[in-house]
């Protein structure tokens, strides 16, 4: 019943530094990536009569990318697992693992700053891919030789292994869709946490009820309400658990010493459970799935051996 645990530190995420206005962000001290950034559009004749002190004329030119080591994740988990070895005709492994992953970003492949770049410790929270818990049952058994005459052809050489597996949702990050906090990205703005009854804002948007919310509703920011971005904490949406169920059923037909024709059928999701794959993240569409693992499958097949 092993423990494993694990801290990487310092691993590479992506940031939002936005630089709008690049001269005033340069005339206040802000580092030689913005006054590298200010001389390249001076250069292309963009931004040259930006006024510092009043914004006249000074164009949003996009985000800056930036990419900081200062991402932090840990992880914990308990694995146990009980074996049979085969005898008797059948062998069993079953296995549970519980594990807690956290971080405050995902890596760098995935583009997703911080909602709040001023403040991307309130990225903290369960890792997208944590699963809290897995259980993993598979097995095999083989009839052997019973029995005489019509029974011992019929009842022979059988072997059935099925696969039971059953998983924890994983989390996702609910969010409003649009930029609300204009640093001009949609993928991390996320809604606030409000109370029932609370009004319509001033943006025109009314509460939503979510399961994940700890009041039942939720409500973008709203700038016209003083509001940039939500307190609904990241990754804070749980996905279904999911239950795959799978067996192989094989019969063996020798004709001799040698030569045997094997009948295999492969029956997945045996039990045609509706598992969902991913969810809608919206803040107002109830969260409802969206994809869904495949359904039912049989597969047939004859192996001859010599």
């Amino acid at each position: 019943m092993p423990w494993v645990s694990a801290a990487p530190v310092s691993f590479f995420r992506p940031s939002g530094l936005n630089p709008s206005f690049a001269n005033f962000l340069t005339a206040a001290g802000a580092g030689n990536c913005v006054t590298l950034a200010q001389s390249i559009l001076a250069a292309d004749g963009l931004l040259a009569n930006c006024d510092p002190t009043t914004f006249a004329n000074c164009v949003p030119f996009s985000d800056m990318p930036a990419n900081f080591s200062s991402g932090s994740s840990v992880y914990h988990a308990l694995t146990a697992n009980l074996r049979k070895r085969f005898g008797k005709h059948y062998e069993f492994l079953a296995s549970y693992t519980w594990s807690h992953a956290i971080d405050d970003s995902t890596d760098l492949q995935s583009p997703l700053e911080p909602q709040d770049n001023y403040n991307p410790n309130a990225e903290r929270s369960n890792s997208l891919f944590d699963q809290r818990h897995r259980f993993v049952f598979s097995g095999v058994y083989q009839s052997g030789n019973l029995g005489n005459g019509f029974l011992k052809k019929f009842f022979s050489n059988w072997t059935v292994a099925p696969i039971i597996e059953a998983v924890s949702g994983r989390p996702f990050n609910i969010i409003t869709g649009d930029d609300r906090n204009f640093d001009f990205s949609t993928p991390t703005d996320r809604p606030l946490i409000v109370p029932a009854g609370t009004p319509t804002n001033g943006c025109g948007d009314k509460p939503a009820a979510s399961r994940f919310s700890p009041t039942g509703f939720l409500q973008p920011a709203c700038f016209l309400d003083g509001t940039l971005t939500g307190n609904l904490g990241r990754n804070a949406g749980i996905k279904p658990k999911d239950i795959f169920t799978d067996i192989r059923i094989a019969k063996r037909i020798p004709f001799g010493d040698r030569l045997a024709l094997e009948g295999i059928v492969d029956a997945f999701n045996v039990i045609n459970r509706f598992n969902v794959a991913d969810v809608n993240p919206l803040w107002d569409s109830g969260q409802k799935a969206t994809a869904a693992f495949d359904p039912r499958q049989l597969q047939f097949a004859l192996k001859l051996t010599w």
